[in-house]
Order: C-alpha cells, then structure tokens, then sequence
C-alpha cells in the first residue's frame, strides 16, 4: 500500500520532469501517467483570455478527474486571480479529496489544477500545507510553459504589417493614424491589429501591445 511520504516523493517528481519537459507533449505524458494509490489522479485546464469560458484551450488529466477540474472554483463576485485553492469531497466517492487550484500566467492567462487524493481527514489536516505547496507550484509550473509554448507559436505566425500595426499602437498612435503612417487603410489596420490580438490571445489592443513587448516583437518605427 502507497504512503503518504511516497505520494509526495512522486508530487516532487512530477514536478521535476515538469520542469525538464521540452514540449507540450511531454508534458502532457507527465501529468498522464503518474498516480498511485493516494495521487489517484491530477488535472489542469488552461483559458486564453477568460475561466469563465465553457470549453478550456488546452486540457489534460489522469484518473477520472477530467470532470472535475476546477471544482470548488467560483467567480462570482470574485475575480480569477483573488480566488484562493479549494479542498472538497466527491459526492460519488466521498473517501476520495478533491483539491483545485486556480493560478494567472505572467501574460495575463488563466488556469486551474485539480488533483483527487485518497486521505481522510486526519490525514488531509496533517499534510495540507504540503500537498498544497506541491499542487500550486506544480499548477504555476504548467501554466507557465503552456502559456510560453502558446506565445511562441503565435510570434511565428505573426505577420510583418501585424507587428508593424502593434508597434505603432505602443507609440500611441490610432487606427486612422498608423493608416496614415503606412500607407494604407484604417480598415487594413484594424483588420491587422484585430488578428494580432487573436494570435497572441488578447481581448483588446492594449493587452496585445503588452504581451508583443514582453516577447520582444515591437520596432522602433521613428
């Protein structure tokens, strides 16, 4: 029978190979194929732009805890990034702890992990802060790289007159104006500042100023 200092060793595995983890892929083999007897399953979905979508961008999970991601997670009145880590039961299989935890990437996206564990009470009471600082450093990790990965699958697929539309909207300058400065129409502008926002998965023009700059795809125009 698996322990719980056993479980806590595999948590800090996962992580390691987390860490190491070179693409998506790999990652997603990671978070698949590690359970045991107490770590009975772990799942994290990840949103672009907002949580409160019904259909994640990206998902992954083990066990049977694809149903579960993000339970004990609510929005109401509360934005994502205020929202602290829940612990519940399942109603189906009341021995088994679910655990989510809600997390914002650096580039403003968002995510939640879920993990079933076996422990009851006693037990959950006496490693909560342990399982917890594994779970949120895992769930930080994840987005992390996912939000990385999707960022640079985006900067390949940004056009020269996309970047051209975002660098001059960093300088301040309008839809009506960056027409003027390239020769073409304000519709043309808008129509590229508009997939540039959809590339890099920001909700307005502003956002996606930020995260070009943050991957170093604005010129300096003047």
């Amino acid at each position: 029978m698996t322990n719980l200092s056993d479980s806590l060793e595999l948590l800090d595995q996962i992580i390691q190979i987390a860490t190491k983890a070179a693409s998506i892929e790999a990652l997603e083999a990671c978070l698949r194929n590690n359970v045991d007897g107490v770590l009975l399953g772990i799942g994290v979905q990840w949103w672009r732009v907002s949580p409160r979508n019904t259909i994640a961008d990206w998902s992954v999970a083990s066990g049977d805890v694809a149903d579960d991601i993000g339970a004990g997670l609510t929005v109401e009145g509360e934005t994502w990034a205020s929202l602290t880590p829940k612990a519940w039961r399942r109603e189906r299989s009341p021995e088994v702890l679910g655990v989510s935890v809600p997390v914002v990437g650096r580039m403003h996206t968002f995510g939640a992990l879920s993990a079933h564990l076996l422990l009851d009470h006693a037990q959950w009471s006496a490693q909560q802060n342990a399982w917890l600082g594994r779970l949120l450093l895992l769930a930080q990790l994840v987005q992390d790289r996912v939000e990385r990965w999707n960022a640079d699958s985006s900067v390949t697929k940004l056009a020269p007159r996309e970047i051209e539309c975002l660098s001059f909207a960093a300088e301040g300058l309008k839809a009506k104006q960056i027409a003027e400065e390239l020769g073409i129409g304000q519709q043309t502008v808008q129509f590229h500042l508009a997939r540039a926002r959809l590339k890099l998965s920001a909700s307005n023009t502003v956002q996606a100023v930020v995260r070009a700059a943050k991957l170093g795809l604005l010129r300096t125009s003047r």
